[in-house]
């Protein structure tokens, strides 16, 4: 698949809409399976959620299409969150994001880790892109790609 062009900049907060949209979209049938799904509750831990943590806007060809987050640990990156619009998954949009983290995080010779709900199909990506599972809770996979390790 050929890469992805995107830019990332940062989210003001006139970019909660979208990111509240896009965690309906993208996550609402992974959440609703896990927990349950109630608009009031989501509403409000989303918003705490969008104003205490650093998120980018994925922006591919002028469109809003993800948001991504990541946390640069002393010991590891983690990739927080990324999300892409159901429209513009399986593009190779997440795909090229990833590896760029991956490399990113590569380049300082650190590990790249994330929790994925265990209802949610992206881990197969991020087992192709050299993820492994290391730990587990009743509902999430914690993954983590060695140093190197990514295609």
């Amino acid at each position: 698949m050929e890469r992805v062009r995107y830019q990332l900049r940062s989210a003001t907060d006139e970019d909660y809409d979208f990111f509240y949209r896009l965690q309906v979209a993208a996550m609402k049938e992974y959440v609703t399976q896990t927990y349950g799904w109630d608009d009031a509750v989501q509403e409000r831990y989303l918003r705490r959620k969008f104003d205490e943590r650093e998120h980018r806007i994925i922006v591919v060809e002028g469109r809003d299409v993800g948001v991504l987050e990541i946390d640069q640990m002393e010991n590891e990156v983690a990739l927080v969150n990324i999300q892409i619009m159901p429209a513009y998954q399986r593009q190779g949009v997440g795909t090229t994001v990833i590896r760029d983290v991956l490399a990113d995080a590569s380049r300082k010779g650190l590990p790249t880790t994330l929790w994925v709900m265990k209802v949610n199909p992206a881990k197969e990506l991020y087992e192709r892109l050299g993820f492994e599972v290391v730990e587990e809770t009743s509902t999430h996979y914690r993954m983590e790609a060695a140093d190197g390790r990514h295609e």
